[in-house]
């Protein structure tokens, strides 16, 4: 049977409108969230640490005191923002994400301080620096590791078989000042905040309600710490339906008495 041209052209009319809606539904089920961490009064002076090991290579750089960083405007780096609820959708924009997460061992401390590592990654443990190091890391959920890193030698590449529920604390026996921070997620909705205290999710499920943990180095659980529109609680958990696009949660304002332990 051969169709009219009035036919044909409603038809593939149609056609055209179930894609379009289709990939209009697509878009508006993710969502972004963004926000600043804010230290919430006069923030300590951080002071440099002393090389107190290989002094002859680790004393040559200004090491920072990360345990606590805050800029000039009262932004907190290094804070960490991970998704609580579990086996959420995962957006097709995750679908290859790089195959490994690089924590090198350069200028006598571990670069970046905190770091998101799935559990379909691999952690690259490197040493950039001229001196030996070693990476101790201590997971509640997976079993522990401490390889020697030489010199000049070929990166200790490490797997996580499970999610962690907090970050996992990274060590250097060799130089104690030395420490790091490993966000193991099986899924990658988490994110270090800048050092200006800015962080950014991208492609969210929108249109449900999502739990988030919030969690920096000095302080553990970012408690009670106030957002546009709501305060988390003493666990620094919070819950939040996003809606489709842009979500920005503001300023997250952290007690100074967060921090005074």
């Amino acid at each position: 049977m051969i169709m009219s041209f009035c036919t044909t052209t409603r038809v593939l009319l149609a056609a055209a409108l179930v894609v379009t809606s289709l990939g209009v539904a697509r878009a508006e089920d993710w969502a972004t969230l963004t926000g600043r961490f804010v230290y919430d009064g006069k923030a300590p002076e951080a002071k440099p640490i002393e090389a107190t090991k290989d002094v002859e290579v680790c004393g040559k750089h200004k090491i920072p005191n990360e345990e606590l960083v805050v800029d000039k405007d009262g932004g907190i780096g290094n804070a960490v923002i991970m998704l609580r609820t579990k086996n959420p959708k995962v957006a097709p924009s995750y679908a290859n994400p790089p195959k490994e997460v690089v924590l090198d061992n350069k200028d006598c401390r571990f670069q970046p301080h905190v770091a998101v590592v799935l559990t379909s990654q691999e952690l690259a443990l490197k040493n950039s620096d001229p001196v030996g190091h070693n990476s101790k890391i201590d997971p509640i959920v997976n079993a522990g590791i401490n390889p020697i890193l030489p010199a000049g030698g070929a990166p200790i590449m490490h797997k996580f078989g499970s999610e962690e529920a907090l970050p996992v604390k990274v060590g250097c026996n060799i130089h104690p000042w030395m420490g790091a921070y490993i966000v193991v997620r099986k899924d990658p909705y988490a994110a270090v905040s800048a050092p200006d205290g800015k962080f950014t999710i991208k492609d969210l499920p929108a249109g449900t309600e999502l739990e988030f943990g919030l969690w920096q180095e000095k302080s553990g659980y970012l408690k009670n710490a106030t957002y546009k529109g709501g305060k988390a609680d003493a666990r620094g958990r919070f819950k939040i339906k996003l809606k489709p696009g842009e979500n920005d949660l503001g300023d997250i304002k952290i007690s100074s008495s967060v921090f005074n332990k």
